[in-house]
């Protein structure tokens, strides 16, 4: 086994270990958080002035068993273990239902939104670079930071009224943020010596572009790529919720407003293993194409 394969799989090896003990602080910090925040043990029902003592009781008991976090986190696990996610309080359904009747929806909204935001801002920013006119880059960096400042529900408001499907407000959020990334990546690795050099020897911008500048900043490139699945997930949430899309992101919110603490520790849980492993798969991706940097 060569040296770069050892370095590649004790990568995968210690970054498997780091994405469970992440995952393990995220649920508790999510756990922690739901716990102390103002109203917690509060139910809305408890306003219902037809309810009898006994019901009102019987609706501040519901929390009982989540008023210590590290009993609850300490049951959750053991759970866990067993493949056993709980069960929702607000829906009065099993979480892992709940996530697998939503997940495509969530997932068609996230890779469509994703897909069509990086190929417009990608070639935006080749177009910003290799055409190296003032002009044009500051059109369309005025253009990005405007959008940038535009709230999420906007966009997805905007996109609703227009009867678009929600993963086009994923990608008009995402586009602005993804241009300014690229463009910068490619206009430090534009503005290299090396590139300089193949100019000043005649080389074409196309040539330039596909066989020198874009292999160098494919690494940055990749690991932004993954962080964008990451910031795609955190739109998606009031996306949905406005475009009225059922998937993970309103079932956050509403386990969120319903401070149902088991949907809310298992969503922070998923959110965060998703991340952590789009950000390893980059590392191991770069690790594999550069391995004598590895």
């Amino acid at each position: 086994m060569s040296r770069s394969t050892k370095n590649v799989l004790r990568g995968c090896v210690l970054r498997s270990l780091t994405i469970v003990g992440f995952v393990f602080l995220s649920g508790i910090l999510c756990a922690t958080l739901v716990r102390f925040a103002p109203g917690f043990s509060v139910d809305e029902r408890e306003l219902d002035a037809r309810l009898s003592s006994d019901s009102l009781r019987a609706l501040r008991s519901q929390h009982d068993d989540e008023r210590n976090v590290a009993v609850f986190y300490g049951r959750y696990m053991a759970g866990l273990l067993h493949g056993d996610l709980g069960s929702s309080r607000l829906f009065s359904q099993p979480i892992s239902k709940l996530i697998r009747d939503r997940a495509p929806t969530s997932a068609r909204n996230i890779v469509y939104g994703v897909g069509i935001g990086w190929i417009f801002a990608f070639l935006l920013a080749l177009a910003a670079v290799v055409m190296q006119k003032p002009e044009t880059d500051f059109l369309l960096s005025t253009c990005a930071g405007a959008l940038i400042s535009v709230p999420t529900a906007v966009v997805a408001l905007f996109v609703t009224i227009l009867r678009k499907p929600a993963s086009v407000a994923v990608a008009a959020a995402l586009v602005p943020v993804l241009y300014r990334y690229s463009r910068n990546i490619l206009q430090q690795t534009w503005d290299a010596p090396w590139i300089t050099a193949a100019r000043a020897k005649g080389l074409g911008s196309a040539q330039i572009l596909f066989r020198h500048a874009l292999p160098i900043a494919a690494p940055q490139l990749i690991t932004v790529g993954a962080v964008s699945l990451n910031m795609a997930f955190s739109v998606s949430l009031p996306v949905e919720v406005v475009a009225d899309s059922p998937g993970v992101g309103q079932l956050v919110w509403q386990a969120a407003l319903g401070r149902d603490l088991p949907l809310l520790v298992t969503v922070t849980g998923l959110l965060a293993t998703i991340t952590l492993l789009a950000n390893a798969g980059a590392m191991v991706v770069n690790e594999a194409i550069h391995p004598v940097e590895a």
